[in-house]
């Protein structure tokens, strides 16, 4: 019986220094003797781009917040589209009728808060 309470002990304070380490954050992990599971909790931005596919060479982003950059990479990582924006800007219509139909990657920059990234296609 003292084993599994010794045991139990060492477990439990295995689990809360792994809890008190530097881990990523927006992160949520959950604990467990023989694992370490993390749940990606990623702040909500509220970003919309729209149409997707887009059909008719021109991309609408909205965001709740003010965006400070805009890229587009094509499916290889190639950088195809790349804009500044000035404080203050949360709506932008990219036109995309220089772009070959496939996938791409837009990522959005906030200041001082995490990308969002989100793939679209175009037709």
């Amino acid at each position: 019986m003292k084993k599994y309470v010794l045991l139990s002990a060492i477990l439990f304070l295995w689990a809360l220094s792994a809890g008190a380490s530097e881990l990523p954050p927006y992160s949520e992990y959950s604990f467990s003797p023989f694992y370490l599971q993390q749940t990606q909790q990623l702040a909500d931005t509220g970003v919309e781009m729209f149409p997707n596919p887009v059909t008719e060479g021109s991309l609408t982003i909205k965001s709740e917040e003010s965006f400070h950059h805009i890229q587009i990479l094509n499916i290889t990582g190639e950088l195809v589209f790349n804009r500044e924006y000035p404080s203050g800007t949360n709506t932008e219509v990219i036109e995309l009728t220089h772009l070959k139909k496939g996938m791409y990657l837009v990522r959005v920059s906030f200041s001082g808060k995490p990308n969002h990234t989100a793939k679209i296609i175009i037709k």
